[in-house]
């Protein structure tokens, strides 16, 4: 299909919603974004880009400026708190490595992509619906109906208000935090650490490079939570919460002193219909699952990587669904399970699960064998999503 002959609308103007219109714009189509925001921003802290989501930006043309704003990771380690015990050990295989990033680093980067490529931006804009069709629109709040479009895309997020049901909320979210890192500080440039109480608190130090050129490096600081617990946490007040950080990780307290957390919520979902009439899903507006694998971006990368090809490949859009799909759907399912799987091991209020995990897990991820097979995971590269949606083709309609 020629994609300068389509009119394509999206939904979201995140990760998922940039490298779609980039990509496409950069072929020719004429790309459309809508967001409720006042101005294009970024809403998260810190990430790590895994080596799929690497690939990805790297057929953009844009890892060479990812990896100079992120910081490489080499290692995830995890212990318990108040002693010196492994229960989470993974690494990359030879040649690989994350890259932590700040998300505003990124969105930076992704947005001066999408507006270089000619995507055009409609700020302000509150999506309520789509009304599906051969032309296909987005239904704006009062109403309105966007101009018809080729194509419609929900990249919206686990948020989206399309198909929202609040039933799939996850018992547990974070606080999360981006502060100072500190380069004499106990904690190592080059790893993702983690300590953890049971399976009811976790906080974590990432360590994620610099915002823009020349700023200084960040850390990002997290520190799970309930969400019934959040209002509690409110009213007992910082120097509360400071005291559980000092008592639970000493060498993190100077993070929670300085820190100006935003309560984050998970959701687990599989919205149907992914895809309609004109109208399709990706991101997390499609597949939302709790960040403990840490694939949301890496998947949303992917997505749009996907559906890109997908209609180059294809004749028609509907033809193009059926090929993304093909392509996506088999991965997408296995890390939802696996996240659904796994999350209770290290955020749940079972006793049962983090004794399983304190026995079994962190000793097994030593052995070679095993090892590689949790790096697979942490990786994303199960079921080669990198090979399935054909990357080696992305990177020659993005010059």
């Amino acid at each position: 299909m020629k994609l300068e002959a389509l009119q394509i609308a999206i939904a979201g103007g995140g990760i998922g919603g940039l490298s779609l219109g980039a990509m496409l714009a950069r072929r020719g189509a004429r790309v459309v974004i809508y967001d409720q925001m006042a101005a294009p921003q970024p809403v998260g802290s810190g990430f790590v880009l895994q080596p799929t989501g690497s690939a990805v930006l790297a057929g953009m043309g844009l890892l060479d400026k990812v990896q100079a704003r992120g910081a490489v990771i080499n290692r995830m380690h995890g212990k318990l708190a108040g002693g010196n015990k492994t229960v989470l050990e993974v690494g990359y295989r030879a040649g690989e490595h994350g890259i932590a990033i700040q998300r505003v680093a990124l969105f930076d980067l992704l947005l001066d992509a999408a507006v270089s490529a000619g995507v055009s931006f409609q700020t302000a804009s509150k999506v309520m619906g789509f009304a599906e069709g051969k032309r296909a629109a987005i239904l704006l709040e009062g109403g309105v109906a966007t101009a018809a479009a080729d194509l419609v895309v929900d990249a919206m997020g686990a948020s989206s208000p399309v198909g929202h049901d609040a039933t799939r909320e996850l018992g547990y979210g974070a606080l999360w935090a981006t502060v100072p890192w500190p380069e004499n500080g106990p904690f190592h440039a080059n790893e993702l650490e983690q300590r953890y109480e049971r399976a009811s608190r976790m906080a974590g130090v990432l360590p994620v490079g610099t915002a823009r050129d020349r700023a200084a490096p960040m850390a990002t600081f997290f520190w799970s939570l309930r969400n019934r617990d959040i209002d509690a946490w409110h009213k007992a007040g910082r120097e509360a919460w400071i005291e559980d950080v000092r008592a639970m990780w000493p060498e993190a307290a100077t993070f929670a002193e300085v820190a100006e957390p935003v309560h984050a919520r998970y959701r687990h979902h599989t919205r149907r219909p992914i895809a309609g009439h004109g109208v399709i899903r990706i991101g997390d507006a499609w597949h939302a699952t709790s960040p403990q694998l840490g694939q949301g971006a890496n998947m949303a990368l992917l997505d749009a990587a996907s559906l890109v090809l997908a209609l180059e490949r294809s004749g028609s859009v509907e033809d193009a669904f059926a090929l993304h799909l093909k392509q996506r759907r088999m991965h997408i399912w296995l890390y939802q399970t696996l996240s659904q799987v796994l999350t209770p091991f290290y955020q749940s209020d079972s006793r049962m699960l983090p004794a399983l995990r304190d026995a079994m897990i962190g000793p097994t991820t030593r052995l070679p064998l095993v090892r590689y097979v949790v790096s697979r995971l942490v990786t994303g590269d199960f079921l080669d999503p990198v090979g399935r949606i054909g990357m080696e083709t992305l990177k020659r309609g993005n010059k």
